[in-house]
């Protein structure tokens, strides 16, 4: 019989070295910013649109960068997600600089982005205070029935239900749980560096609400000319999804004492523009 080589039976595996599935640099796994103009200088933000999902932020976002004295570098997103993988709690220097760098700008100009899942997340609110201090932070409300609504009828529209239904319904449910996410944003930021609009006031008075963001983040509050306030962006497009009697009833009574506790934090808050329980 041949001689069995020493090993034989063994199974062995090559695996490249560690070294090589690591990223070469800190910022390396992070979002990229875009080349800037030249003359443009990077910063922190001067405004971060922090939610809500489904709430007419895109919409909202595009009337902020219509004003003359806002600049954003070409290929900047409306939602950057910077920290969305952040949740460690680590934040360098160079990755705070590699986050202004998507903030480039002209001199007497203002930047910033709109993500609105930075109230949401739990991590998010410390690290963008730690990246932006001085920022002003822009929340839109909507009534959390009808965000369920929207914000379920873009993911069957995306089939990104998730594993179950149950769980989507679940997770669309807790983002319109409002006053935790706002007390988290307190938490981390001055009560006057947030402002929160409710969604049903800028559809009924664009131009009012929209002044009022102007000044809150420190532009001149007249709108430019013909630009057109009431015009929609990225709204919902084909049928929403339906919800039976029982379930609109059952999310309009869920809701009620959260959205009275978000009253007594909002007192401006006009819960008679939501639903309400009969």
């Amino acid at each position: 019989r041949r001689p069995v080589p020493s090993g034989a039976g063994r199974l062995f595996v090559r695996r490249p070295p560690i070294i090589d599935s690591m990223p070469t640099s800190p910022t390396e796994s992070l979002p990229q910013p875009p080349v800037a103009p030249a003359g443009w200088r990077a910063g922190p933000p001067d405004y971060v649109g922090v939610g809500t999902a489904r709430s007419g932020t895109t919409w909202w976002d595009s009337l902020v960068r219509a004003h003359p004295r806002v600049s954003r570098p070409e290929g900047t997103p409306k939602e950057v997600h910077f920290f969305d993988s952040c949740w460690q709690g680590a934040l360098s220097q160079a990755e705070i600089d590699h986050f202004h760098a998507f903030f480039a700008r002209p001199d007497g100009h203002l930047s910033g982005e709109w993500t609105p899942g930075y109230m949401l997340d739990v991590w998010t609110p410390a690290l963008l205070h730690r990246a932006a201090p001085e920022a002003r932070l822009l929340v839109l409300l909507r009534d959390p029935v009808e965000r369920f609504r929207s914000g379920r009828t873009l993911a069957e529209n995306r089939l990104t239900v998730g594993s179950t239904a149950r769980a989507a319904a679940n997770a669309a449910f807790n983002r319109g749980i409002y006053a935790d996410q706002l007390l988290r944003l307190w938490a981390a930021f001055p009560r006057e560096q947030v402002l929160a609009l409710q969604y049903e006031r800028c559809v009924a008075d664009p131009a009012g609400e929209l002044r009022r963001t102007y000044e809150f983040i420190g532009l001149e509050a007249e709108i430019p000319d013909g630009l057109d306030v009431a015009a929609r962006v990225n709204a919902s497009r084909g049928p929403k999804i339906t919800l039976s009697a029982w379930q609109e009833d059952q999310l309009v009574r869920r809701y009620a004492p959260e959205n009275e506790r978000l009253a007594t934090l909002l007192p401006e808050l006009d819960l008679s523009l939501w639903r309400l329980p009969a």
